[in-house]
Parts: structure tokens; sequence; C-alpha cells
């Protein structure tokens, strides 16, 4: 890579940070009840869900009847 070594060093900081925050959910999850566990992976695949449509635009689409005197 062409550039520079504070660059490349935070890459892998964040890199770093985020490991050990995922570390530390798991180990956290880990400790957990297993219904709280249940509910919590619930929840979180939900937001998933509405994560991933919530940005989406829908495409502008006419109905067409097929009864209707114009349609083609």
């Amino acid at each position: 890579m062409d550039a520079d070594d504070f660059v490349v060093r935070n890459l892998a900081d964040q890199i770093t940070a985020f490991t050990t925050v995922a570390d530390t959910m798991r180990d956290r999850l880990s400790k957990l009840p297993q219904d709280e566990r249940e509910e919590i992976e619930e929840a979180s695949a939900v937001l998933r869900k509405v994560r991933a449509t919530r940005d989406h635009k829908l495409l502008p689409l006419t109905v067409i009847r097929k009864d209707a005197p114009d349609a083609c």
C-alpha cells in the first residue's frame, strides 16, 4: 500500500477496537441465561431486517389490470 504509516496504524487500531468489543459482547452474552440470550438474538434479527430495508427506495410501479379496457 502506498499510504502513510499513521493511516495503516489507524486502520489496525480500529480493527483491534472492534474485535475487543465483539469479544466482550460474546463473553457477556454467553454468561446470560438461555431465555435472555434467545430474546436478544430474536431482537437482533428483527433489527437487522429493519436496517436492511430502511434505506431501500421502492420502484414506482403502476398496477395494470387485465380487465381494464386500455390494458395492453
